[in-house]
């Protein structure tokens, strides 16, 4: 065995001794050629493979939003692109020699931001309704794009609807109702309404309701949407060197109270009982009944059931005057009901779009019409000093109380002159203290526009003082103004706000209106203006400022009478608001110079949102 392995040893070193003398050459094959070493990939390769790569993983991060996150993420990027990527661009076109371009500047935004809110749709046609409402103040541009805002939004399909019930309520619509339209009546930004009839089992037989639904995305979208809108508004602020943010801030809080049905279905009882409580409107306004637990019916945060009450908008002229209704009956009401809230309910509802207050012949009082009001998701509460600190600041402003006008003004933080300050309020222009004569200049666009900003920045140097129930007061006011000059201006807004406003505060009858103390209105909210309590000199000029109120109010009403007997076609509204965006485009040298869409035909209860 020993010399057998010695051998085979000696064999195998033989061979390798062999096999490392060889060239390495020699033992490829003759045919064979070297391998050419490897070559990089590329850049067109390169940038190929990683946008496959790249457009692989966003279309599976898009499916993903789409499917799971009602593409909440996709509709921010959007928002992202529209108004953070062209506003550098934007701001390098906004210059004294391109002044004649400045219009489609405005053009080319309006027609992005009207682009953003047609796709996003839901919270973001909130957005959309805000421009609109303020399209007569803005550039004609924005005017043309936001003309049909108020259009009813798409719904989302039944089946969704009864995923929220199930999710909710654990049941399906058909379990509580008799009957259930599958297709949505009305369909708004946030939620969408069926038609339905309640169960005998559950009570109310042959009940008629409308059902209010929350669209399931909302809840996804809202946060998204909120923080897209808060950081649009902080970077126009940085931007344009504006104080906008804060209201931003209050916004966001209130829209997201706006989605909440329970809150609604308590801010719906709160008007009803105030209303009860309001002689003067009580007959001629109601709130259509909530069905919730109260009344033994389930409920929860995006379903809410109410009353269906058949009525047409509130701007449906045609309908109106088909039922032989005044249109000036109509708006006195709907005026009326929006300065008792202000002035003596201080609970104020703030979203009177023509969808939101319907109109019905008045079920005893043959030719006059009732109110129905829907919508009371977005209610504000005022405080009570806020609440006196403006009604005396509308007393002010009749009997032409510059110092108080001024006082206010400051206290509010506002650096306007007491007439800006007036029409900003009455949304009407308002000279209550003479202002120097100086030689106006003539500007282009580009300057215009500066001096736009410049006021504006005096308005909200001091933001911090600024009551935020303006904010939405505002809105408020600016859209029953939208609301009379749909209607062809028939009411006199300013003086039924003010006379409402005088009477409720003072708790008097409209006969005994005179017998109101109009000096140290606060004060005489609780504390007696008669004679042997405040002497007679105090007692003579309560009168005068009386009579001085009652002197304004008249002759505003003749100017307002005036200007529609003399011009059908254009009203009082129409005639106020172009001058408004007229008086700030038309400085003086040196110093601060300082909607709607009415559907034909009677329409069934529409829970707008």
């Amino acid at each position: 065995m020993r010399p057998r392995a010695s051998l085979r040893a000696r064999v195998e070193l033989t061979v390798r001794r062999i096999h490392s003398e060889v060239p390495r050459q020699a033992r490829n094959p003759p045919h064979a050629k070297p391998l050419p070493p490897p070559q990089p990939k590329s850049r067109v390769a390169k940038c190929v493979s990683r946008t496959v790569v790249l457009g692989v993983i966003g279309t599976g991060a898009y499916l993903v939003d789409r499917e799971y996150n009602a593409s909440a993420i996709t509709r921010s990027l959007r928002t992202a692109y529209i108004g953070v990527a062209p506003l550098t661009p934007d701001k390098i076109n906004f210059k004294p020699e391109k002044s004649d371009e400045i219009e489609a500047l405005h053009t080319r935004v309006a027609q992005r931001l009207r682009w953003v809110v047609d796709t996003n749709q839901g919270m973001y046609l909130k957005l959309g309704q805000a421009i609109g409402l303020q399209a007569s103040m803005l550039p004609k541009p924005y005017r043309e794009a936001f003309a049909h805002v108020f259009d009813q939004a798409p719904s989302v399909p039944y089946e969704e609807v009864v995923g929220v019930f199930k999710r909710d309520l654990g049941i399906d619509p058909t379990d509580i109702f008799e009957t259930f339209s599958t297709e949505a009546v009305a369909s708004a930004s946030v939620a969408q309404v069926h038609k339905a009839t309640l169960k005998a089992v559950v009570g109310n037989p042959d009940r008629v309701v409308a059902v209010k639904v929350q669209k399931p995305a909302i809840a996804k979208q809202m946060d998204l949407d909120l923080f897209s809108y808060r950081t649009l508004m902080y970077l126009a602020q940085k931007a344009f060197d504006l104080p906008l943010y804060f209201v931003a801030k209050y916004v966001s809080e209130q829209m997201r109270h706006e989605t909440s049905f329970n809150r609604e279905a308590r801010n719906a009882r709160k008007c009803a009982a105030y209303l009860a409580q309001t002689p003067e409107l009580a007959d001629d306004i109601m709130v259509p009944k909530v069905y919730g637990k109260e009344e033994g019916y389930p409920e929860s945060d995006r379903i809410l059931v109410m009353e269906w009450v058949d009525g047409c908008r509130l701007t449906d002229k045609k309908q109106i005057e088909a039922w032989g209704l005044k249109p000036r009956d109509v708006m006195d009401l709907a005026i009326a009901l929006n300065a008792a809230m202000t002035f003596s309910w201080g609970f104020v509802h703030c979203d009177p779009h023509p969808g939101n207050i319907l109109v019905r012949p008045h079920p005893t009082k043959r030719g006059k019409p009732q109110l129905i009001v829907l919508d009371h998701g977005l209610y504000i509460t005022l405080r009570e000093q806020f609440r006196e600190e403006y009604a005396t600041l509308w007393r002010s402003l009749f009997v032409l109380d510059v110092p108080k006008v001024e006082e206010i003004g400051k206290r509010w933080g506002f650096g306007l002159d007491p007439n800006m300050f007036a029409s900003a309020i009455l949304l009407r222009p308002a000279e209550i203290k003479k202002a120097e004569k100086k030689e106006r200049k003539t500007m282009d666009k580009y300057h215009q526009q500066l001096e736009v900003k410049k006021q504006l920045k005096v308005i909200l140097e001091n933001e911090k003082f600024i009551p935020r129930e303006l904010i939405l007061l505002g809105r408020c006011q600016r859209m029953m103004q939208a609301n009379n000059q749909t209607l062809g201006s028939p009411s006199s807004r300013v003086n039924i706000t003010a006379e409402v406003g005088f009477v409720v505060m003072c708790h008097l009858s409209p006969a005994n209106a005179l017998q109101w103390a109009a000096r140290g209105w606060s004060n005489s909210l609780t504390g007696s203006r008669t004679l042997h309590a405040v002497g007679l000199k105090t007692w003579l000029h309560d009168r005068w400022e009386m009579v001085l109120f009652r002197i304004t109010v008249w002759a505003i009403d003749a100017l307002f009478r005036w200007t529609n007997f003399r011009n059908s076609e254009c009203r009082w509204e129409d005639v106020l608001t172009p001058r408004i965006p007229a008086v700030r485009q038309q400085p003086r040298v040196g110093g601060g110079a300082a909607e709607a869409d009415g559907d034909d035909g009677a329409r069934g209860a529409r829970h707008r949102d």
